[in-house]
């Protein structure tokens, strides 16, 4: 009985095979990058279909079909489940040979050099070892696409110009080389609410994050300020030995609109984009970034070792980066000049924020930092606000330079 059971459902299973009306056509590409093929699917018995290998270039070519036929379109009775495999490989074609140079290569680099397929379409790349000193001008046929693209037809070479940005000003190519990159974090901005030593309008502290940006070592000096501008400021006075005169001492008498001017023509001149720091990123650069040791001040708990203020200056300014630098390795954030800002005042709320930029509008502009004038150690603490109206001068106002990330 077992065995007549068996038999019956071998003998059930050959019907359904014998009966069955549908069967599968499967297509497959030996390198799907070179060629595709279509025709595939479930068909009935006895269907005629084509198949065809596509190649994707016109660098590659069909050779045949894995069980030799070389028919294509290949036309194909359906009989039975069948898999069927296109041969492509590549054509003969012409190689070209592509050479890239820099004009100089202390300057910049270029990507993009190789041995090509005639008609192939390649990208090449002009980077500056340094984008702060250096930049990408043009190539040398005159193109100033960069990445550029080009379809390659023969032999050829590129060569990408680069120049020192500035002009090659000595002045200015030191300002480019005292840029420090401050890398971004999240800080407790302001006094804490529990100290009593600051100011109400230094609270309350909130958590600010700021992204990556460059900051100068130093303030402007008033020798970088007559590179730029071809003159000394319009305050009255302007730079006098009694409050400090000579080439490396910080540019003063100097309103926050003029240093917007001062900051276009240097932007002309180097191709940056520089600009005056939120008050945001001043005080995580004060504090020492991510670097922070916590400190009063900017770089040290005594005020002596990191800033001139009232109790030693002679009631003048001074050279720059003649006191400690903080974590960071910026001079002179606590004092000597109070530093402009780009924002607008107004008070400080509990909000956490991300890279805030201040008001839309407003009467005064932030300062930061303390300056030669200030006695009261509480008021050079790094947290300390102070203000100024943007078309107003003093002896006591400079400001410092920071660039973005780019």
């Amino acid at each position: 009985m077992k065995r007549i059971v068996i038999f019956s459902l071998m003998a059930g299973l050959l019907l359904i095979t014998a009966c069955k009306k549908e069967v599968t056509i499967t297509v497959k590409s030996n390198n799907e990058s070179w060629g595709k093929v279509t025709g595939g699917g479930t068909y009935a018995k006895g269907t005629e279909i084509t198949l065809k290998a596509t190649p994707t270039m016109s660098t590659y070519k069909f050779v045949k079909w894995e069980d030799g036929n070389t028919d294509n379109p290949r036309k194909i009775v359906v009989k039975n489940d069948a898999t069927y495999m296109a041969v492509f490989d590549v054509e003969n074609v012409e190689m070209c040979t592509i050479t890239v140079l820099s004009n100089d290569t202390n300057l910049g680099t270029v990507s993009g050099a190789g041995s090509y397929m005639k008609g192939a379409q390649i990208e090449l790349k002009a980077t500056a070892k340094n984008n702060l000193l250096y930049r990408f001008v043009k190539w040398e046929d005159g193109n100033t696409d960069n990445p550029r693209r080009v379809v390659v037809e023969t032999n050829a070479s590129y060569k990408a110009c680069f120049e020192l940005r500035g002009a090659g000003n000595a002045i200015v190519t030191a300002l480019l080389t005292n840029m420090v990159k401050v890398h971004g974090g999240t800080f407790q901005m302001g006094a804490a609410n529990g100290d009593t030593g600051a100011y109400d309008k230094d609270k309350p502290q909130h958590s600010v994050t700021v992204s990556d940006f460059y900051m100068c070592k130093y303030e402007v000096t008033q020798e970088l300020w007559q590179t730029v501008m071809g003159s000394i400021p319009s305050g009255e006075a302007a730079w006098t030995d009694n409050k400090g005169k000579g080439a490396k001492y910080p540019a003063y008498n100097i309103t926050w609109q003029e240093c917007q001017t001062f900051i276009a023509k240097l932007n002309e001149m180097t191709g940056l984009h520089f600009r005056l720091p939120t008050e945001a990123e001043w005080e995580y650069a004060a504090r020492g970034g991510q670097s922070s040791q916590g400190y009063l001040y900017a770089g040290s708990n005594t005020l002596n070792n990191v800033a001139w203020y009232g109790n030693n200056s002679s009631d003048k300014t001074h050279e720059v980066m003649k006191k400690s630098p903080n974590e960071l390795g910026l001079y002179d954030m606590t004092g000597n000049v109070a530093e402009y800002c780009s924002d607008w005042f107004e008070n400080y709320t509990s909000a956490a924020q991300t890279n805030p930029t201040g008001p839309a509008s407003g009467t005064v502009r932030v300062r930061r930092g303390a300056s030669y004038s200030i006695t009261f150690a509480k008021n050079c603490r790094i947290t300390c606000r102070s203000t100024r109206e943007p078309n107003v001068y003093s002896s006591t106002d400079g400001f410092r330079l920071v660039a973005p990330i780019e």
